[in-house]
């Protein structure tokens, strides 16, 4: 059997204790092809070499740092340098999801399926919930129904079920809910209990709109390009071993 670049091989229990993963989860990567097929001795006994422990440590960052393991294996799998066009083409989707000007008061269903969704598909996302149109006929929405089409075709682009998009708008919902609640317990019913002026609260509700337009997209956006952060981190620094 031929030795590791390095002129060592290990076998699986010695792998274990060095990079901390167990027999089970080794294996495990090994069948979803996100780690190759280790050698084998004439005895059929699999032997891994440092260039496959290496390889498992950049698989254990990049668990770590909340890739999925879909992801991952797109990552393993590409090319040597194809890391950083990844990573851009991620960055560059992150930007594409932010509002490019004003959006008027409704949209058409003309307007979503320009985003790529046929009258069948529209008519599934009203069915889950996702958009609600503002007529009998299905022809107007709100406007953020757009945006929110917007954001589930982003995630049908990258081949994520349209199952997971809904539990992803259904939990940004829930935020919203959470943020109206809070405003209304918090600033506006103390304003009503002390006979503040409409002018007052108008102003107080103004304030907090810029505040959450301001604040809320740059926090999301920043949770969205850790993951991303981090595999450029790891990549200069196996780049510089």
């Amino acid at each position: 059997m031929a030795k590791s670049l390095n002129g060592h091989v290990h076998k699986m229990h010695e792998l274990e204790k060095l990079t901390e993963l167990s027999r089970a989860t080794i294996n495990f990567y090994i069948r979803e092809g996100i780690l190759p097929i280790p050698e084998k001795s004439a005895k059929n006994m699999a032997y891994y070499d440092d260039q496959f422990i290496e390889k498992l440590l950049k698989v254990k960052e990049l668990k770590k740092s909340g890739y999925s393991l879909s992801q991952i294996k797109q990552l393993m799998n590409s090319k040597q340098g194809s890391e950083n066009e990844l990573i851009i083409q991620a960055l560059q989707n992150i930007n594409r999801l932010l509002p490019s000007g004003e959006i008027s008061a409704t949209a058409s269903r003309d307007d979503i399926k320009a985003e790529g969704f046929s009258d069948n598909e529209i008519s599934e996302l009203i069915e889950m919930n996702l958009i609600n149109p503002v007529d009998h006929e299905g022809l107007e929405f709100p406007a953020y129904n757009l945006t929110i089409s917007k954001f589930v075709r982003y995630f049908l682009d990258f081949g994520i079920p349209l199952s997971v998009a809904k539990g992803v708008v259904e939990k940004l919902m829930d935020i919203t809910h959470l943020e109206s609640d809070a405003f209304f317990k918090y600033i506006r019913e103390p304003l009503i209990h002390e006979n503040a002026s409409l002018e007052e609260q108008n102003a107080a509700i103004q304030n907090v709109i810029e505040k959450i337009n301001t604040l809320l997209p740059m926090i999301h956006l920043q949770l969205l390009k850790l993951p991303v952060e981090r595999l450029y981190l790891l990549n200069n620094k196996l780049e510089k071993k």
